[in-house]
């Protein structure tokens, strides 16, 4: 099944303060800061990573992603890896910033440049799962347009526990 994206796939995206492009092999130690960060996995769909070989496989599936699966962007503020941002399991974004990135509107910034470029790439629609407990994804999809489309219950399972899933959507 296609996943009907169409256009040119581009390598980098920029904006006032950020730049997002294609993950790389040697993006793996920053990432790890993410993804060993409870505070920050707390609402990601995975729990903490427990050791570099996790995030290498994490990393080796986005690099390896068919392009009809996934379009999907490291996001990088002034050099430095802060965080991903786009399409996995296409129309399905993700995103995800540093915790000490926090409240400077930095996920909004990376969104928007997302859905400018994603805007022409065919696609009817855009949708977002998010974890009730997690206000500010819920914020930034919502200041780029996103509304709420639906509510589930125990929705999936994170780690030990059972977590609720908003659903957002986004028409393009």
């Amino acid at each position: 099944m296609s996943s009907g994206l169409t256009g040119e796939r581009a390598n980098e995206l920029k904006t006032e303060r950020l730049t997002l492009r294609r993950a790389r092999p040697d993006d793996a130690e920053a990432l790890h800061v993410l993804f060993t960060d409870e505070e920050t996995m707390e609402c990601w769909s995975t729990p903490v990573h427990q050791n570099m070989d996790q995030t290498e496989d994490w990393l080796a599936s986005m690099i390896d992603a068919p392009e009809d699966h996934s379009d999907d962007f490291i996001v990088e503020k002034d050099g430095e890896l802060i965080g991903k941002c786009g399409l996995w399991r296409v129309p399905e974004i993700g995103f995800m910033i540093r915790r000490d990135h926090w409240g400077q509107g930095l996920a909004t910034e990376a969104l928007d440049a997302f859905i400018s470029y994603i805007s022409g790439r065919g696609l009817p629609y855009m949708f977002a799962d998010v974890d009730p407990a997690n206000p500010g994804s819920l914020r930034a999809l919502e200041k780029v347009g996103f509304s709420r489309s639906g509510y589930k219950e125990k929705a999936m399972q994170h780690g030990e526990r059972w977590v609720d899933s908003v659903y957002l959507r986004r028409d393009l």
